[in-house]
């Protein structure tokens, strides 16, 4: 049977469960935007600029489960991508990105919108090449979605020559290779028997920054086995255990010396996942204590010794390893013992929380609202259902602990690049059953601001939540921390938003989006309820200190 390869490519896209093409079309992808045409069951999903479609399809992905499909224009739009795919690299996405390349023909005579892709994509991907006939079209994608999902997950990219795709080939469709089925680690039953030779008061199991949401029930069976405080880390790119179960501790903020202090009272660290100890600025301090033994749970045996030796690894499913060091765990610990620690941290936690609302809602009368005040305002006002999509550094203050976070409905742009956050909650807006709420900077939406056209072109319920302090507010917090010259003096270069300010509401109507401004606690809660009961997306900016 002869058929072209860009037949081929769109059926191996239905079989790898892509439902969705995020792209910006150019020339150089026609052969594709035209195989397309007869092709209903693949939604095409256009971004007005090609950062905007990379992390729309980071936000499908991580949402979905699945890995997302990006289709880019030539050499300059991979370049405009290259900042969003630093971050689906960081936080272990599964993508697999395309790009159209010249006509192999004349690729010699360095034509128009020709250029080395795979060199300017490598670094930010964990595969790339040019695929040079049509009869490796089909092989090659479906190495990449392969290597894609395969942890540690991650983008690989694919140059897509035009007149390769045109190419007539033969044969079936080449079958996809099977999944790596991973099981519980061996070393399950070893775990359980050293963490019943500690007090479950010093045992703390801390989470890295890529864990499944599917892992959550296996962490959670551990926690309560034993009774155990778990941390996060702040940088993280999704949550993996819910933030309102009593053993949840909070996060440890991305410094040493803090993570240090935190750790000091604990005698075992389990490790969960890989990376937990990212940090800035630079500290001279190790952020685990020397005494201190360290048993490391991952499904990438690269990440052992990565950051810490372990005196037990185990190598498996995070969520079966957890599950079964949880049954081996149980029969070891007094039952009623756990039970009396859990309702211990259950009050501890209530009576903390319970506290730390009232010393935020104190500063209720300021204006502008505080940035713990502003975010909590929103957390108490939206629908329980919500999924956040955040990179507004307004939540690291003290709200940080009051922060609902749950598995598979909290993202974060662990990349520490903006212009990720927005298009990646229209993405996953694509398929959440429900709101999603984009958590951004004044600054950070600025980044990739055609987002707001995608989301109203595609209808999705969207809430876009602007902390407007008309300055980057982080940078200078940084600034002041190390003592540079320009805190010093009082003359931030570069890090003010105010001559002239940005209209958000003028922007957010300029692409079709609802805006609103809110500047207080009620009106906050108002302009939720509005757009709630709207449908469709909208825009709310908030003024904060």
């Amino acid at each position: 049977m002869k058929r072209r390869a860009r037949d081929v490519m769109l059926d191996i896209l239905r079989d790898e469960g892509v439902t969705h093409v995020f792209g910006n079309p150019g020339s150089t992808e026609m052969p594709f935007m035209d195989a397309l045409v007869d092709a209903p069951d693949l939604t095409y999903v256009l971004g007005l600029q090609e950062a905007t479609a990379v992390g729309m399809a980071d936000g499908w992905a991580l949402t979905s489960g699945r890995t997302g499909f990006v289709n880019l224009h030539a050499m300059g739009g991979l370049g405009n991508a290259m900042g969003v795919l630093v971050a689906s690299k960081a936080s272990e996405t599964p993508l697999v990105v395309t790009a159209g390349q010249q006509d192999t023909r004349h690729l010699m005579t360095e034509p128009w919108l020709s250029g080395d892709l795979v060199a300017l994509a490598r670094p930010v991907t964990k595969w790339a090449t040019e695929v040079r006939r049509g009869e490796d079209v089909g092989k090659a994608l479906r190495r990449a979605f392969a290597i894609a999902r395969t942890p540690p997950c991650g983008p690989v990219f694919l140059s897509l020559p035009m007149d390769v795709l045109d190419q007539d080939v033969t044969g079936a469709m080449p079958p996809s290779s099977a999944q790596p089925e991973l099981g519980a680690s061996p070393a399950a039953g070893q775990l359980a028997e050293a963490l019943a030779s500690h007090d479950p008061h010093r045992v703390i199991l801390l989470l890295g920054d890529d864990l499944p949401a599917v892992a959550s029930s296996g962490i959670v069976a551990l926690a309560e086995a034993g009774g155990y405080a778990v941390f996060g880390t702040q940088l993280t790119s999704r949550a993996a255990f819910p933030s309102q179960h009593p053993c949840w501790a909070g996060v440890l903020k991305p410094d040493f010396a803090a993570m240090r202090d935190r750790l000091e009272s604990a005698d075992a660290l389990v490790l969960i996942g890989g990376r937990a100890f990212v940090a800035y600025p630079y500290r001279d301090v190790e952020p685990i204590p020397q005494r201190m033994k360290v048993y490391h749970a991952s499904d990438n045996p690269e990440a052992f010794g990565r950051e810490h030796a372990a005196d037990i690894v185990l190598l498996g499913d995070i969520g079966k390893t957890m599950h079964a060091a949880a049954k081996h765990l149980a029969p070891k610990r007094d039952k009623a013992a756990v039970r009396t620690i859990i309702a211990e941290r259950t009050k501890k936690k209530a009576a903390h929380e319970q506290a730390l609302r009232d010393d935020i809602l104190a500063d209720a009368r300021k204006s502008p609202l505080t940035p713990d005040l502003a975010v909590l305002s929103v957390l108490d006002a939206l629908p329980d259902t919500a999924m956040i999509a955040n990179d507004s550094a307004a939540t690291f203050g003290r709200v940080q602990e009051l922060l609902v976070t749950r598995p598979g409905k909290y993202f974060f742009a662990r990349g520490g690049v903006l212009g990720c956050n927005m298009p990646a909650a229209v993405g996953a807006a694509l398929l959440h059953d429900g709101w999603v709420v984009s958590f951004v900077g004044d600054g950070g939406a600025m980044y990739s601001p055609q987002a707001l056209w995608s989301a109203a072109r595609y209808r999705t319920n969207v809430i876009f939540i602007v902390f407007n302090n008309r300055r980057y507010g982080v940078l200078q917090n940084i600034a002041k921390q190390l003592g540079c010259e320009n805190a010093v003096a009082g003359k931030f270069v570069g890090m003010d938003i105010v001559d002239p300010p940005v209209d958000f509401q003028a922007l957010a109507k300029s692409m079709g989006v609802s805006g609103a401004k809110a500047d207080t606690r009620d009106a906050i809660a108002k302009e939720i309820a509005k757009a709630v009961a709207r449908k469709g997306p909208a825009l709310i900016e908030i003024r904060v200190a």
